[in-house]
């Protein structure tokens, strides 16, 4: 993976969607290729470990209950959202700010648009 491309992808995916706070995105097994978040607290080694986690997770329940393969998964807290997207060898995480509430769909859609070019 071009990890130019990586930076110029997150860097105007962020810049278009003002909600997002920060992108990770990594291997399948949780080394990150590449990150940017609003926070310099946030550890993306820490970010991509767990969004691989949750994805494989996922992707077993959703397979375990024949509803096919994981196309996402969306978690809603208290103070914000997280979008995992991956496929076979990437996996993405978008942060977004409790203000994304309202456009979540246009969010998801950025963030898998973001993904397709990353990968193509």
């Amino acid at each position: 993976m071009d990890e130019a491309k990586v930076k110029q992808v997150i860097a105007d995916t962020m810049a278009a969607n003002e909600n997002l706070e920060g992108i990770v995105v990594c291997d399948a097994k949780g080394k990150v290729i590449f990150g940017h978040t609003i926070s310099g607290a946030i550890k993306h080694s820490d970010v991509a470990n767990l969004a691989v986690k949750i994805a494989g997770n996922s992707s077993q329940l959703s397979s375990g209950l024949d509803k096919g393969g994981l196309k996402e998964v969306s978690v809603a807290a208290d103070h914000g959202f997280i979008v995992i997207l991956g496929d076979v060898k990437v996996v993405l995480a978008g942060i977004a700010g409790d203000g994304a509430r309202e456009s979540m769909g246009l969010l998801r859609m950025a963030l898998k648009r973001a993904l397709m070019t990353m990968v193509s």
